[in-house]
């Protein structure tokens, strides 16, 4: 990724790039001490013509830090350079994702972040690391975990103002709009050609879904309160009126998985319109799953 040729290089870079590209990749042995391997990668680019700006750079966004072993720049271009010689876990694959949420939100954002690892990536890292419409809103949500499902919603709607310049308002209407927004970023093709369904993080299926229930509370006539599922359902529960209990996050879920055919606005507004004509009905005492 570093030896990209544009049309406005000189016969000097063109030489400089033609001797890196014949070096050919870099390679990490497995297993070896990561320290170590940092520090020969990092004499290795500088002879391919990088810059090492600073090892072991730490990066901040809010409360969040990371610790990015190579910060490098190439033809006035900057990158950071994720360095792992280990087998791939559940731990490292948890740990890049935090990285590259961190960096995503710092005020290095649109610096290149690049990965060399000893065994194959995984491509859900892999796709995280690309600065892909689909990775930076996921990864925007990912970087700012909210407390509760109110501040989930709002960091939902935060995101869609900072990536799709959408000012979202908790109404009916904006579901259809979070619809296409959401699907047509999943959809936008990557630089590698993803070919297949991008990755959905668990932290954007909570955004969605909490703003989908923040959405129905504050357009139902009914109290609402967010209670811990009661042995069914996806995340926390939608308690409307005390006798309705709603599982929007496990609809969104389902909406990321099969796109309109699981739609979240048909969804919130179906159950809107059922409340209407089921409360009045309802037997005190009774509790309704929807």
């Amino acid at each position: 990724m570093f030896w990209k040729r544009n049309k406005r290089d000189t016969s000097r870079e063109r030489a400089a790039e033609d001797a890196a590209e014949q070096a050919g990749p870099i390679q990490i042995e497995r297993d070896a001490e990561r320290p170590n391997t940092i520090l020969r990668v990092a004499t290795e680019l500088e002879r391919r013509g990088a810059e090492i700006v600073e090892l072991f750079k730490e990066v901040e966004s809010g409360q969040r830090r990371a610790t990015l072993p190579i910060y490098l720049r190439w033809k006035d271009k900057d990158f950071f350079v994720e360095i792992e010689t280990r087998r791939w876990d559940a731990a490292s694959v948890e740990k890049a994702l935090d990285t590259a949420a961190t960096v995503r939100g710092s005020s290095y954002a649109d610096t290149g972040l690049g990965l060399l690892s000893a065994y194959p990536a995984p491509e859900k890292v892999a796709f995280f690391f690309e600065k892909s419409p689909a990775a930076l809103f996921q990864l925007d949500l990912r970087g700012k975990r909210g407390e509760g499902p109110e501040e989930c919603a709002e960091i939902f709607v935060d995101a869609a103002r900072r990536r799709w310049n959408e000012h979202l308002s908790y109404d009916l209407g904006s579901l259809r709009k979070v619809e296409g927004l959401v699907l047509d970023s999943l959809r936008e093709p990557s630089r590698r050609g993803w070919s297949e369904e991008p990755p959905v993080l668990d932290a954007t299926i909570e955004g969605l879904g909490y703003y989908l229930g923040e959405v129905i509370r504050r357009s139902s006539d009914l109290s609402g309160a967010w209670a811990p599922s009661r042995g069914w359902g996806e995340a926390l529960l939608l308690n409307l009126g005390g006798e309705f209990d709603l599982d929007p996050v496990g609809k969104a879920r389902a909406f990321l998985a099969n796109g309109t055919k699981d739609s979240v606005a048909y969804y919130a507004e179906y159950v809107l319109e059922e409340l209407e004509l089921v409360i009045p009905r309802a037997a005190p005492g009774t509790r309704d799953h929807t």
